[in-house]
């Protein structure tokens, strides 16, 4: 968080003396044609050669690269005749998976079009802030500051002198209810008894939101400015900056982050309301491994634990979005051996993802309501100051217009984020298949298990091995890192759709002044004919 003096005066640099260039959007980058030339060493690979000329030793690469990710992409091929398979299996790194070219793409549609915009940057423009006009800049701020408190959200954890006095408030009085509930009942609780306990929740997160107004914390989101060159060990000091002159900020930022936890430990209460099947349901492959163990499990469990509950609301409350991931592997893991089937992995990474997404939108539309989005920035010498109210009809109007716009926008790209451009569900499938999973010895095994009714016959069925949260993670951290911060991923997303949009609207406006520069010139001409 950058404080609102240092903030002004950056912005008022020109773009070519201080304004932060832009990041390249291409998130895996392709190996040269120098590297691509030389040998790899995978292992058990047979180092082939095909001749001396560039091409053949890329062609080679390539064969060697598809070989490691064979059976894992659904557009690789399954195998590749003239190199043998692994021996022994390793995880490709990011850049073999760029480079075979099989897996998720590069590119996009929207990152195309980004490039194409900044190609046509004029003179004197480092980036495609440069070329907004007054009114779209502001847009772009709004995303800066939205991104930050996201940003350390997802990467910093409410301990010790980083702790919010409210997020400290409602966490101790978390601890006080399980602790209250484990000594006057069961761990385990059932539908209504767990609906009941979440009612509770609900009520006292609604209770610390009325003091954190809105209007008050999210008045000056668009001063909060994060650069490029604030890395995540900065972000662990920023609530803690011993600088006199940015207590008003230190302050208005606090009380945003402590909003935004609270808006988002409330959606996690509302969406575990909704999700007891999720959480209950029993998979066929635990009723199958039962089942050779002579023991019948029901399709569907009765309880679930209320202190993995808790836990759950506490990483959300005042944990990181790593450690919700971890809460929510707990959770889910219903018989407590740390291991989860791998429709139980892809369940923990969705429940995470969708309570970020009911979260934003609400985030995202207070903010939008605390100040008119295309009002000067407020001072910041007084919280007190009179919020400008547009006055005419036609300001009332466009201010709508706006605030529809934006959120409209906001929820696609929270909708489409992780769908679209991350693609989680092949990011998942790939992090199962290429994680060492120590479970079955990593290979799925084959058992005959009673059938149902009274004919005595055997059912065949394949059991696929268990992953713990290690090997999830070992994987995770190489080819996933957007799930250690979800919430920043997709306002990132959104800024880039922020400028797509901008851009638009200014080749818009060039062709319509183009046709009119056109048909000016022709009725001239035409003018001129018919007058001699």
């Amino acid at each position: 968080m950058i404080a609102r003096a240092f903030c002004r005066t950056a912005r008022q640099i020109p773009s070519s003396l201080g304004r932060r260039p832009s990041r390249r959007l291409t998130p895996f980058l392709n190996q040269s044609l120098e590297n691509a030339s030389t040998k790899a060493s995978f292992p058990g690979s047979r180092n082939v050669h095909y001749g001396t000329s560039l091409l053949n030793s890329i062609i080679h690469e390539r064969h060697r690269l598809l070989s490691s990710l064979a059976g894992h992409s659904p557009m690789a091929p399954s195998s590749v005749n003239p190199l043998p398979q692994h021996t022994s299996k390793r995880i490709p790194t990011a850049e073999e998976v760029s480079m075979a070219g099989g897996v998720w793409a590069p590119t996009s549609a929207k990152r195309d079009k980004i490039a194409e915009l900044k190609i046509a940057l004029q003179e004197g423009q480092n980036s495609l802030d440069d070329a907004a006009s007054k009114d779209e800049i502001l847009d772009l701020y709004l995303a800066d500051g939205i991104k930050l408190i996201s940003k350390v959200t997802d990467l910093v954890g409410c301990s010790g002198e980083k702790e919010l006095p409210v997020i400290q408030e409602f966490t101790s009085w978390l601890k006080e209810q399980d602790q209250s509930d484990s000594a006057t009942m069961d761990r385990s609780v059932k539908q209504t008894e767990l609906e009941s306990k979440l009612q509770i929740i609900s009520a006292k997160l609604s209770t610390l939101l009325e003091r954190i107004p809105s209007d008050r914390c999210f008045r000056h989101v668009r001063d909060f400015l994060d650069p490029d060159t604030l890395n995540d060990g900065d972000l662990e000091n920023v609530l803690a900056k011993p600088d006199n002159k940015l207590d008003a900020e230190k302050n208005s930022f606090q009380d945003a982050v402590t909003r935004f936890r609270l808006l988002l430990t409330k959606a996690a209460v509302d969406h575990i309301q909704k999700s007891w099947n999720v959480l209950t349901k029993v998979s066929d492959s635990d009723i199958d491994r039962a089942a050779v163990k002579g023991i019948a499990l029901a399709s569907q469990v009765d309880t679930v634990s209320l202190s993995k509950v808790y836990g759950f609301l506490e990483a959300h409350a005042s944990g990181t979005c790593s450690g919700r991931v971890t809460a929510a592997w707990h959770l889910l893991d219903r018989d407590n051996d740390g291991l989860l089937n791998e429709d139980e992995m892809n369940q923990v990474a969705f429940l995470c993802l969708q309570v970020e997404q009911e979260a934003l939108p609400i985030f995202f539309e207070q903010v939008l309501e605390a100040y008119p989005t295309r009002a000067p920035l407020p001072d910041m010498d007084s919280d007190n100051q009179s919020i400008p109210i547009p006055k005419g009809w036609r300001q009332r109007r466009a201010e709508t217009k706006i605030r529809k716009r934006l959120l409209k926008m906001f929820k696609l790209s929270c909708k489409n984020t992780f769908r679209d451009e991350v693609e989680i569900n092949h990011r998942l499938r790939c992090i199962y298949a290429w994680a060492e999973k120590a479970d079955q010895d990593n290979k799925i095994e084959s058992v005959l298990v009673d059938a149902d009714g009274w004919s005595g016959r055997k059912r065949y069925v394949e059991l696929s091995p268990k992953i713990s949260e290690a090997e999830f993670r070992e994987v995770q951290s190489i080819h996933f890192k957007h799930l250690d911060q979800i919430g920043t991923e997709i306002i990132k997303s959104f800024r880039e759709d922020l400028w797509v949009s901008q851009g638009k609207g200014r080749e818009r406006k060039e062709l319509v002044r183009d046709c009119l520069f056109f048909l000016t010139v022709v009725s001239a001409l035409d003018f001129v004919i018919l007058s001699l």
